[in-house]
């Protein structure tokens, strides 16, 4: 026969048993989280000092890979510039007599210039300066139509926002470099897309009425010529 207080010390004894099964899984699970968190401070400790650990301590001073990259991107800016340059004498020619399209890339090539000088600029603003110029010629000076010279400057455009993306990543990641980062962000991103957007405009609109087709791109050299003056 099992009596009252047998039931009420049974009945405290499971209690007990399944408290002491409750405190011991929240045990479990607040030491797992503890170690997880301690494994992942050290990881991320050790990242960063790995990370950081070859940037320069002036931090003012740009780091020498940012540096190369930076000079490297004068001489891609003048070669851009260059480009503009030699598909704006073309169209000016007297044989050829495009003026709308001869201001177009004359006004590519000053901006192009102005990149360069603002490359220049923020060396000399960063404590280094600009060495020499290694400047590649463009490798043609006529093309056979507008169509193929404004393909042209989407290439090149393309290639030279690209380059800036390299610059702003190696800024980021290897050099640490936030003001860098600010500058490209601010200087030149925005207006890179702008004039690719714009060739690939020029090109679409003139190449639905035929690459070869003289008078489309007479039509739209005289639109050019008026856009450019006003």
């Amino acid at each position: 026969m099992i009596t009252t207080s047998q039931l009420t010390f049974s009945g405290a004894e499971v209690k007990v048993k399944r408290l002491t099964r409750s405190n011991m899984f929240r045990i479990m699970v607040w030491v797992w989280g503890s170690l997880c968190m301690i494994l992942a401070g050290v990881v991320v400790s050790q990242f960063s000092k790995n990370d950081v650990k070859d940037v320069p301590s002036d931090r003012y001073e740009l780091y020498p890979a940012c540096t190369t990259l930076l000079r490297s991107q004068v001489n891609v800016e003048m070669h851009a510039s260059l480009v503009y340059m030699s598909m704006a004498a073309h169209f000016d020619q007297n044989g050829i007599a495009r003026k709308g399209f001869s201001k177009l890339f004359r006004k590519n090539s000053e901006e192009e210039r102005e990149h360069a000088q603002k490359f220049i600029d923020y060396l000399n603003l960063r404590g280094s300066k600009y060495t020499e110029f290694n400047i590649d010629m463009p490798e043609r000076t006529s093309w056979n139509n507008a169509v193929e010279a404004l393909n042209e400057a989407i290439v090149l455009e393309k290639e030279v926002y690209n380059q800036l993306l390299h610059i702003h990543d190696i800024a980021d990641i290897h050099c640490k470099d936030n003001h860098l980062m600010d500058f490209l962000e601010n200087e030149f991103f925005k207006e890179q897309v702008e004039s690719i957007d714009s060739f690939i405009r020029h090109a679409s609109v003139l190449g639905a009425m035929g690459n070869d087709n003289g008078l489309a791109e007479y039509l739209y050299d005289q639109q050019l010529q008026e856009k450019n003056e006003d």
